[in-house]
């Protein structure tokens, strides 16, 4: 008997002790349990299975009445079979280090990507869809596993359940589900980042900052999508401020991104010196453009150590921050990372609607408000925003040719004028790009 299934086994007759300890606490990990046996039952891949596993007993091992049973039953194991290395544990936060997490795709062809996630966020319940709410919290950090269907999905389509089409509940083989949430210390967490980007294809990692009225449940799905479709063979990371997520509290965004914007740098200076990767890119959308800029205006003053990542490829989609100011913050930042790239469109609604608030343009605006700086690729996005409904103010991730522009401009490294799907346009004085009609 291999020692996952062994363990498996130990832990589903601990179950009746673990659901005294934890209470209410316990029917998510009983269930999950149960898919787990399942799995196995199927004859599942150990690894694979492993992986599902190590990141369960990570997440029991953040319930302080759960964790002398589970070290107990570790430790009477043949082998160590979830530590990889240990660490000081702090605030109750998981310091077990689970063995290397990679991304895996099972039969079905759903892909299951890890999200090295970074939040200031407050704690909200058990469940994976509300583990982190929409309050203010410390910086913390941990492991999201999201799961993205590959078969019948449309580039860029964040698939989730409709009523319209009678689905009541997820389904892992038609919707991108956000399946569990670990919590890791930051010692614990660096380790593990670094051991996962070691095991990669590319010892790149991207970072995706969402923006406005995003939960934290959206925004890693929204990672793990981004990391399928732009094909990224690094490692993906998250850092998601503690938006509201409600549409009638925008001006409590905006005070929470600022608040944010130290967290932010802390998460981004761990990302160059602390796990070993080559290129740190960054993809930001909407208001969490301001945390992104607002740090790059201290960039260049940066003391890095010998040895620390470079950033890559920086883009900003749609930019929700005043025009003027971007374009005084460029100045200071520009040439700190191998391209800047600005995504901007005269169709989307929810900028328009920004510019009627604060009374002047934002950087992610086209038509005669189009952003156009040195230092800077201005792409006007406006001719393949064709969305019939919503605020045409995610594409960024939605559209297929912006996608495939960001995986030449991630991927292949191309510079505008060598990417098919753009042509130049303006004058000499102010020369952006566009897609070809």
């Amino acid at each position: 008997m291999s020692d996952t299934l062994r363990l498996l086994l130990a832990l589903l007759e601990l179950g009746p002790r673990l659901k005294g300890l934890l209470g209410d606490k316990w029917p998510p990990y009983a269930e999950e349990l149960q898919e787990l046996a399942g799995r196995a039952g199927e004859g599942e891949d150990p690894g694979k299975l492993r992986q599902s596993l190590d990141l369960l007993l990570v997440r029991l091992l953040a319930e302080p009445p759960a964790v002398e049973l589970i070290e107990r039953l570790m430790e009477d194991m043949a082998a160590p079979v979830a530590i990889k290395e240990t660490v000081t544990r702090r605030g109750g936060v998981s310091s077990v280090v689970p063995d290397i997490v990679q991304p895996h795709t099972d039969q079905a062809g759903v892909v299951t990507i890890p999200v090295f996630y970074g939040t200031d966020r407050a704690r909200g319940d058990d469940a994976p869809a509300t583990y982190f709410g929409g309050a203010r919290g410390t910086l913390s950090f941990g492991v999201a596993e999201v799961s993205v269907p590959t078969r019948g999905r449309d580039l860029g389509e964040l698939t989730g359940p409709s009523w319209w089409r009678l689905e009541f509940s997820p389904n892992p083989s038609k919707h991108m589900i956000l399946k569990s949430v670990g919590p890791l210390s930051r010692d614990a967490f660096v380790v593990s980042l670094k051991d996962s980007l070691a095991a990669a294809d590319l010892h790149d990692v991207l970072i995706f900052v969402h923006g406005y009225n995003v939960t934290f449940e959206d925004a890693a799905r929204r990672a793990g999508q981004l990391a399928v479709d732009l094909k990224f063979a690094g490692r993906t990371l998250l850092y998601s401020w503690a938006s509201a997520a409600d549409t009638k509290k925008y001006t409590v965004d905006e005070s929470t991104i600022d608040w944010s914007r130290d967290h932010f740098e802390a998460f981004l200076q761990l990302a160059l010196c602390e796990v070993g990767a080559g290129k740190v890119h960054v993809i930001a959308h909407s208001m969490g453009n301001r945390a992104v800029i607002n740090t790059l205006e201290w960039v260049k003053s940066w003391q890095l150590p010998a040895g620390a990542a470079k950033l890559g490829q920086i883009i900003f989609a749609a930019p929700d921050i005043d025009r003027d100011r971007f374009v005084q913050l460029v100045a200071k930042f520009k040439g700190c990372a191998a391209r800047l790239t600005l995504y901007a469109s005269s169709r989307d609604v929810a900028l328009l609607a920004s510019k009627f608030v604060h009374g002047y343009p934002r950087a992610g605006d086209a038509g005669e408000a189009l952003t156009v700086v040195d230092g800077v690729d201005t792409i006007d996005a406006s001719l393949v925003d064709t969305s019939l409904v919503g605020l045409r103010h995610s594409y960024f991730g939605e559209k297929r040719s912006i996608l495939n522009d960001m995986f030449n401009l991630i991927a292949q490294q191309l510079a505008p004028d060598q990417r098919f799907d753009l042509q130049a346009a303006g004058d000499a004085v102010r020369k952006y790009w566009s897609y070809r009609p």
